[in-house]
């Protein structure tokens, strides 16, 4: 009885290492949604998209701003900046998610 705790404890240690992160959890998606739905016009680390020069460099974002102040920004970027050329961006509460991840990551 006493091995079998030892090794649900264990176990239990071991998911709890191998969990993601909160900070992390869907970064990768988040980066998927960066390369379909933002690159176009933005860049990180000199990989632009065809229109990179209207959007700009979004190297260190993740430094300069929370993940509210970036989810606000993306789904109503004039709420942040009223002089933003960008436009609103429509994702789903989940994709949304998972690019804030994403760019929390550019630090």
């Amino acid at each position: 009885m006493r091995g079998t705790i030892g090794l649900m404890l264990l176990a239990a240690g071991f998911i709890l290492v191998a969990a993601p992160t909160g900070a992390l959890a869907g970064a990768d998606e988040g980066k998927a949604v960066y390369e379909k739905s933002c690159k176009t016009c933005h860049s990180i680390a000199g990989d632009a998209g065809k229109m990179a020069s209207l959007g700009g460099k979004l190297d260190g974002v993740g430094g300069k701003h929370d993940a509210a102040w970036l989810k606000e920004y993306i789904t109503n970027p004039k709420s942040k900046k009223p002089d933003s050329k960008m436009a609103k961006v429509t994702l789903t509460d989940q994709q949304l998610s998972d690019v804030v991840a994403y760019l929390a990551t550019l630090k």
